[in-house]
Order: structure tokens, then sequence, then C-alpha cells
């Protein structure tokens, strides 16, 4: 640009009309799927599914954690356990929480169903030396398979 314009606002307001016909016409490039405009496959990318991994919250992750660690030391599929054992492991942790949180930890967040009555399960028990044990115990447990751990917190726990 050689010189000033001094009439540049008045420039663009004569040009608000043609650039709300060429808006009110143009074609879009994809189409009103859903009240959101986009779906949710279409905006799912590996940088948001990390991004919402690692935006869960501390509790999840040492819980996820510890439960990838008793996996792998005893060689499962799935571990079993009662919210009172969760509560018990992550106390041996620096992470904090109550009952309530984990219960709905394990049933909203990570969708989970209790078993209906109480019943035998293999539960862990971590030791104050950190060593880890399988014992059994009675309770209404929850079974959290490997693959759910494996699929949704192994990528946050090797970072």
């Amino acid at each position: 640009m050689d010189k000033e314009d001094t009439h540049f606002l008045e420039n663009l307001i004569a040009e608000i009309p043609a650039f709300l016909h060429f808006l009110a016409n143009r074609k879009m490039h994809s189409e009103h799927v859903t009240r959101m405009w986009f779906t949710p496959k279409q905006i799912k990318t590996k940088a948001l599914t990390k991004l919402v991994q690692n935006n869960r919250n501390r509790v999840e992750k040492e819980l996820a954690s510890i439960l990838l660690d008793v996996i792998e030391k005893f060689d499962l599929e799935a571990v079993d356990l009662c919210p009172m054992d969760a509560l018990l492991a992550l106390n041996r942790t620096r992470v904090k929480t109550d009952l309530t949180q984990l219960r709905r930890l394990l049933k909203k967040d990570w969708q989970l169903t209790n078993k209906d009555n109480s019943n035998s399960y293999q539960k862990f028990v971590i030791w104050t030396d950190g060593d880890m044990t399988m014992v059994d115990a009675k309770g209404r447990y929850f079974t959290v398979q490997k693959d759910f751990l494996v699929q949704n917190f192994d990528e946050t726990m090797t970072e």
C-alpha cells in the first residue's frame, strides 16, 4: 500500500451487503448433520483422544495404574475389586479419595456393574513394603478387563 486510505471504514461498511450475500449463498464444505453441525466421528482425532485421556482426574489415573500393575504381576485378563479394595490401594499412594467418588468412577465413568450378590473373588492386597498378593474375599465386586485399561489408560501411563 503506497498511500494511506482515509476512507477505509466507509469502504468496509459499503462491502457489508456483498459479504452477507456471500455468506448466505455459499456452498458448505460439510453438511449440517447434527445439532452441533459435526458428528463426533468427524471431529475425533488422535490428538483429541490423547487430550481426553490426559484430562482424567488423578484418582482415575492412579487406580488404573495400580490395576494395570496387578494385571501384569499376576498375568490376568481381568481383575476383580470392591470399592473398599480400591480405597485401600489408593491410600497407599498420595492420592486421597472416598468411597462415594470411587463408586461413581466405577459405575458412571467406567460404566461397570457390580455383582448382584455377595460372591467370593480373588482380591489384590498391597502390603506396606509395596508387595502385592491375591487373597480370597467375599463381596459385590466389579470386574475390570485388561483390554479396557490398555485401551483407555496405557498410553497415559507410559509418558
